[in-house]
């Protein structure tokens, strides 16, 4: 039995009344066994948008940021640039349509995205 699923037996255990005898501690246990220790992957996550935005690149909206990260661990999961293998979805969005999209004004999404510090959303 592996240590969540103990806390997790643990916090459904009740006596012959219905009422379960260690429901506060299993749950204490479990919510202690989600608790991150250490912020290293945080701190990776700021050192590579630290590589990425650097001085002469500082006007990347978040949205361009975002998906270079995605990109970097992309090709980091396949096992670098040469074993990377684009998938036919990616293929097909990759269209003068999609890539070179005409703007005649600035959205308000777009201004929220050059002067905010919104959080990147990352997927493993």
């Amino acid at each position: 039995m592996t240590v969540d699923e103990f806390w997790h037996h643990l916090s459904t255990l009740e006596d012959f009344g219905a009422r379960r005898q260690f429901g506060e501690l299993g749950e204490f246990a479990l919510d202690a066994l989600v608790v991150p220790h250490s912020n290293a992957s945080c701190e990776r996550v700021f050192s590579k948008v630290n590589l990425i935005k650097t001085k002469p690149r500082n006007r990347l909206i978040t949205g361009t940021l975002n998906g270079l990260m995605h990109t970097s661990e992309c090709v980091k999961m396949a096992g670098g640039c040469a074993n990377f293998k684009p998938t036919t979805i990616m293929l097909r969005s990759m269209t003068t349509s999609n890539l070179y999209r005409k703007r005649t004004a600035p959205t308000q999404q777009d201004a929220a995205d050059s002067d905010s510090d919104s959080e990147l959303e990352i997927e493993p």
